[in-house]
């Protein structure tokens, strides 16, 4: 781990934390980390103490972190971590039922088809564009798969009654139909295929109908921002956004930044760390003006630090893609932002800490997790101990 220098020690933090698109709000997301902190804690020797969780406001939740460094000379860093929940519009797009979710599936498809988004996201990442096009590719799959299983199942009783030659190949087509089936519903497991439709088509709704209640919510994160800048308490304000909610924090920090132009050139140290980003999803979108605009305005802040970690095992994610440029959005300086990997790989290769492969979907959740020292990667120190982001990550 890094050793902090005086100029460069912490004292008071807070962290804005956006989660991704998912109906689970603040509880699941508590547990997460008060879990990680003690597993943290045990591995790399800081004291870790998550407080209780208190309300904010009516949209709003917040927790407490004490962190400790292992040396006794070293004072405590105060965290207050911030949840702005976003979830209940999430779950007013989370349908149950099948048929809205083929209905958003063909619509969405098309929509990235005709757009050409779709061929931009395969030259920017090969797997987050067989991930996004999972749920479509598995319906091509499992339906005509279905069919053929009737079909060549009927052929095969038809041929064995009559002792007729074509029972071997429909034998053949019968146990390759099944086969495809065993795939497609296996894949559905890896890629948690009915979660990545629905955040596929809420992004493409952002983008080209709106979401009114996001864009209300999104503006009133950015001004509790603002707010508690002002009041210049703080030694560093760090926004924090996983999965599709780097999109989200991407947005209410730059809205930040508008309603506040002097935002980061007084009071606190203002950082950006996305995680598994997935931000050309909406950027690709010829709708997404405003979110591309939003981009624009980061690229051009001088003292913002931004920090993205996305692992190449991670296929929800966008390893290695940069966000402005995936974007057309040109950085007036080199490296901004900073584009890191957790080394995730690392944690499944043999050794006394081998771990067991994790499914896609876990293996996206480990940002958020306790991760040994040798990955030097340690969430918890990033958003509790004792160095600023743009410290931390010097360039």
């Amino acid at each position: 781990m890094t050793t902090p220098s005086p100029a460069s020690t912490v004292h008071r933090r807070h962290v804005y934390y956006v989660s991704g698109f998912d109906p689970n709000g603040p509880a699941r997301y508590y547990k997460l980390y008060s879990d990680g902190a003690k597993q943290q804690a045990a591995l790399g020797g800081a004291d870790i103490a998550v407080g209780a969780r208190t309300r904010v406001d009516a949209e709003t939740m917040a927790w407490q972190v004490r962190y400790r460094p292992s040396q006794e000379a070293a004072p405590a860093v105060e965290t207050s971590y911030v949840f702005p929940r976003w979830d209940a519009i999430v779950r007013a797009h989370w349908w149950h039922a099948r048929w809205p979710e083929f209905r958003d599936l063909l619509a969405t498809s098309w929509l990235y088809l005709r757009t050409g988004a779709l061929w931009k996201l395969m030259r920017q990442s090969r797997s987050a564009f067989m991930t996004l096009f999972a749920p479509f590719l598995l319906l091509a799959v499992m339906l005509p798969g279905l069919a053929a299983v009737l079909a060549a199942g009927y052929g095969l009783a038809r041929a064995m009654a009559s002792d007729a030659p074509l029972a071997a190949p429909a034998g053949i087509a019968v146990g390759v139909a099944l086969l495809a089936g065993t795939w497609a519903c296996r894949a559905r497991r890896h890629w948690h295929e009915r979660w990545i439709l629905r955040s596929y088509a809420f992004t493409g709704r952002m983008a080209h109908e709106g979401v009114p209640a996001l864009d209300t919510r999104l503006d009133a994160m950015a001004a509790a921002l603002v707010r508690q800048a002002r009041r210049n308490e703080d030694d560093e304000i760090l926004v924090v956004g996983h999965s599709s909610g780097t999109m989200m924090a991407a947005t209410v920090l730059a809205r930040a930044f508008q309603q506040d132009p002097e935002l980061a050139r007084r009071g606190p140290a203002i950082g950006l760390l996305t995680l598994g980003h997935c931000t050309p999803l909406l950027s690709n979108l010829p709708g997404a003006h405003r979110f591309r605009q939003e981009l624009a305005v980061l690229a051009a802040q001088p003292g913002l630090c931004w920090v993205d970690f996305s692992d190449a095992m991670d296929d929800y994610g966008m390893h290695g893609v940069d966000p402005l440029a995936a974007a057309g959005v040109s950085a007036p300086r080199p490296n901004h932002p900073q584009m890191r990997s957790p080394g995730f790989g690392r944690l499944f290769a043999p050794g006394p800490r081998q771990v067991r492969r994790m499914p896609m979907h876990e293996l996206h959740q480990q940002y958020l997790c306790a991760n040994p020292a040798e990955l030097a990667y340690d969430y918890f120190e990033i958003t509790a101990g004792p160095m600023a982001l743009g410290q931390r990550y010097r360039g």
